[in-house]
């Protein structure tokens, strides 16, 4: 089996707060950045889904905080699937500190695999080949 790289990133100043920390909400982004490596890791990239019209729509979002990060600090954004039914996936994340390697934050987005006229696609039946590689990559939660 294959492994992913985590995905890396410097913070920037523009997404701090007043009080000198990451604002919230660029989390979400962070997020998505590691999402998209992640498919193109797996060799789904985004682009040639939608080619396909395969769109992968947010429905849901999930941030738990543990340990602030400020400007400067480099970041490692581990993901995994953890549930995937051919129509809908949940890809979760931890945010890590790379000097130190400490917990910064966990989440989860989940998708809903649509077409381009938004109604879900059964992948298993359409696309079976994206089905399967999708599937070999679930790592269901241990906990």
């Amino acid at each position: 089996m294959e492994t992913i790289t985590p995905y890396r990133r410097k913070t920037h100043y523009y997404e701090t707060d007043q009080m000198g920390i990451i604002h919230n909400s660029n989390y979400f982004k962070w997020f998505e950045e590691a999402r998209t490596d992640f498919m193109e890791q797996i060799g789904l990239p985004y682009h040639k889904l939608e080619e396909m019209g395969i769109f992968a729509a947010v429905i849901s979002s999930y941030c738990e905080y543990k340990v602030p990060i400020t400007y400067g600090e480099e970041v490692v954004i581990t993901k995994r699937i953890t549930e995937f039914n051919g129509y809908k996936m949940t890809v979760e994340y931890e945010v890590l500190n790379a000097a130190d390697n400490r917990l910064c934050a966990i989440g989860t987005t989940r998708h809903c695999l649509m077409s381009r006229e938004r109604k879900p696609i059964r992948l298993q039946k359409e696309f079976p080949e994206v089905y399967n590689s999708l599937l070999s990559w679930l790592r269901p939660k241990s906990d």
